[in-house]
């Protein structure tokens, strides 16, 4: 059993860091510690409390970054690793094991496994550079014990719910879609701010053994210490008049270290759950699954909407971008009742754009990589100047669909709206191309619109959309060039796959 498990791991290792994308994600993930400690003469430093800088030492810096790959590893993590089953279905690899002795159980725990030395490997690589940024920006001699326990502290409760979180959802139809990705996003954004808000309030119950983040941990130990709750880490001003505060990290006294070993555990018999779904590679489960499961629970939605969609789809078009938008509305109807939905709010409020925008961009995520999924991307490429132009086709099928689903706010607000449309269009497209799946453009852009609406228009070269107003030129510009960027890049990629 052991020697199987192990087998599924070193495969799941060897082939996900073989693939470029990996590479890219693990040295972008290790260059975020050269933004994360800037150098303090700039006015900015990793950690302040109460204004006041935090000496740059190995607790200090371990501390801070660990704090921060954990909750970059809660929001991404889980989109880079929740593929594990699905691409043993894809590569066919999954009849083969379903064809052996190997368990259901024993496959589930060799995923997991494999999703957590994956993780861990992302952690030591961030946390080596996050080290040498010490040796570079400190302030006290490295102290590697110190620093590793930071990181012991804080990282394994994350890595091991993301391992966990992503398996499950993998193997529930209705969470492995786009659903799932979305659902997920905010579950865990708002998982943050309850278990925060119960440890300010000095909570001693539940919430202390299901602090995956850690960050309720960091809250309370910041109050016992330092009597305050005003304390920040990520590239923060400080006031240069106060003196440098020394701090020795975080430790597991009391009975803080129970705290996080339940935190690290408790995740684990979910496990069950995916045991109980687990479809074990029957072509007839995953057929079925494929039918409920891509589109999730809007399968029953879209039975409903298809009145709605033939409208669209019967519309004759010649041009490919056309027939590809309403391809959309034909293979998903419940895009017809969005845009009724989208028009009523709209008119109802103009405060209703952040959510109706946020609906269109989740609708257009898969039309740049759907045709690989389906496995139709031969007949695209027998087709004339289409393999060449793929890029400006899917860019404008997207762009058509998002123009429909906001066709009101673009009245309203033509110049911001359709500025938005642009970069979210060029982006799904070009990350679609890229990656082959649309998570990484769901992740990144419920990430930036998470920014935005919780900023509340304040920051306005955030404001990609005009969602608090229209504006000025030059962020407009600005959100232009990026998606011109998006959309060249893809090109590129697509070109040099082509040659390859």
């Amino acid at each position: 059993m052991i020697q199987r498990i192990a087998a599924i791991v070193r495969a799941d290792f060897l082939i996900r860091f073989r693939r470029l994308s990996t590479v890219i994600v693990f040295l972008l993930l290790s260059g975020f510690a050269y933004v994360w400690v800037p150098d303090a003469t700039t006015g900015r430093t990793l950690m302040q409390i109460n204004g006041a800088r935090v000496l740059y030492n190995s607790a200090a810096i371990g501390m801070g970054t660990s704090m921060l790959a954990s909750i970059f590893i809660g929001l991404f993590g889980f989109y880079v690793v929740s593929n594990a089953v699905r691409r043993d279905v894809n590569s066919r690899c999954g009849y083969v094991i379903a064809s052996t002795t190997m368990r259901s159980g024993e496959y589930i725990a060799g995923k997991f496994l494999g999703n957590v030395v994956f993780l861990t490997t992302f952690i030591a690589g961030y946390m080596a550079a996050s080290m040498a940024m010490l040796l570079v920006r400190g302030e006290a001699p490295l102290e590697p014990l110190i620093f590793m326990k930071q990181y012991a502290i804080v990282t394994p409760s994350t890595i091991v719910f993301i391992s966990v979180a992503a398996i499950v959802f993998e193997s529930i139809p209705w969470l492995s879609g786009r659903f799932g990705d979305v659902f997920y996003f905010f579950v865990y954004a708002a998982s943050l701010g309850i278990i925060v808000s119960m440890m300010e309030r000095g909570g001693t119950g539940l919430g202390r053994y299901l602090d995956f983040s850690a960050f309720g941990y960091l809250m309370e130990q910041t109050q016992k210490t330092f009597h305050t709750q005003a304390m920040s880490i990520g590239a923060s001003d400080f006031n240069p008049a106060k003196a440098p505060i020394t701090i020795a990290g975080l430790n597991l006294a009391g009975d803080a270290w129970a705290t996080r070993l339940v935190s690290t555990i408790t995740p684990i018999p979910m496990l069950l759950l995916a045991r109980v779904f687990f479809h074990r590679f029957d072509p007839a489960c995953i057929r079925a699954a494929g039918a409920k499961g891509r589109r999730g629970w809007m399968r029953s939605f879209n039975a409903l909407a298809k009145p709605f969609a033939r409208v669209f789809a019967a519309i004759p078009v010649r041009r490919a971008a056309l027939t590809d938008a309403m391809i959309t509305f034909a293979i998903t109807p419940f895009a017809g009742i969005a845009l009724i939905g989208i028009t009523i709010a709209a008119l109802a409020s103009a405060k209703s754009l952040p959510v109706t925008f946020a609906i269109a961009a989740i609708f257009i995520a898969d039309i740049a990589s759907r045709d690989r999924r389906a496995g139709t991307t031969p007949l695209i490429s027998a087709s004339p100047r289409l393999r060449e132009n793929i890029v400006l086709w899917k860019f404008a099928s997207s762009s058509i669909v998002a123009a429909m689903l906001l066709i009101v706010p673009i009245v309203r607000n033509p110049i911001a709206v359709i500025t938005g449309i642009l970069l979210i269009a060029a982006a799904a497209t070009s990350l679609g191309v890229i990656s082959g799946n649309p998570k990484t453009f769901i992740v990144l852009f419920l990430t930036l619109w998470y920014v935005v609406v919780n900023d509340h228009g304040k920051t306005k070269s955030l404001d990609f959309a005009g969602f608090y107003g229209t504006p000025s030129i030059g962020v407009t510009a600005m959100y232009v060039a990026i998606a011109i960027a998006f959309v060249v890049a893809a090109a590129v990629v697509h070109r040099t796959r082509d040659l390859a």
